[in-house]
């Protein structure tokens, strides 16, 4: 048998009547509205200032990837300092060295008029590196790598430290083409 006696805390925990005027709740109302507002205001502008953040941060970047470094002046003496010679007397004249030409296209003119195929090879892999490094011109500098590698034979396959990365890809496009030339028989 169950035992329906009144609780003792049944008073307590039974819900209590909201006695809450109309003003009351038209003001926590409006305070609330306020606070979401402003959470949505805090929200949406954190976004727009992260986008703007990510934005002026790659325009930094770009900025100072686009600025030269100047040069260690301290790191350049200490080259010229292991360059120069040790020697007192002074040597016997030389015949001056051709100045190197200046532009790209003019080390490609005077690598086709060379007679000499080293100094065409030469002369068409100081055209492509100066296309490459000075122009950004990837189209000419492949071709002139192309033509100094058919100048300057099967040895110069082999791989320098000096070699720029498009010259290292054009000479193991053309080991790979030899290779399986060699492969098929031709």
């Amino acid at each position: 048998m169950i035992d329906e006696s009144p609780d003792d805390l049944e008073s307590l925990l039974a819900p209590r009547p909201v006695n809450a005027s109309a003003h009351l709740q038209a003001n926590i109302r409006r305070r609330t509205e306020g606070v979401l507002k402003r959470r949505r205001i805090v929200r949406r502008m954190g976004k727009v200032g992260i986008i703007a953040a990510v934005f002026w941060a790659g325009i930094a970047l770009g900025w100072n990837a686009a600025t030269p470094t100047p040069p260690n002046i301290v790191n350049l003496e200490r080259q010229l300092a292991l360059v120069r010679p040790k020697v007192e007397t002074p040597p016997a004249p030389q015949p001056l060295p051709e100045p190197e030409p200046e532009t790209a296209g003019l080390a490609e003119l005077l690598a086709e008029q060379a007679t000499d195929r080293s100094e065409a090879a030469r002369l068409y892999r100081l055209a492509g590196d100066k296309y490459l490094n000075d122009l950004q011109d990837y189209r000419n500098a492949a071709r002139c790598y192309r033509l100094y590698l058919g100048q300057a034979g099967d040895d110069a396959l082999q791989l320098q430290t000096t070699d720029t990365w498009l010259l290292t890809s054009v000479k193991n496009a053309a080991f790979q083409e030899k290779y399986d030339d060699a492969n098929r028989g031709g």
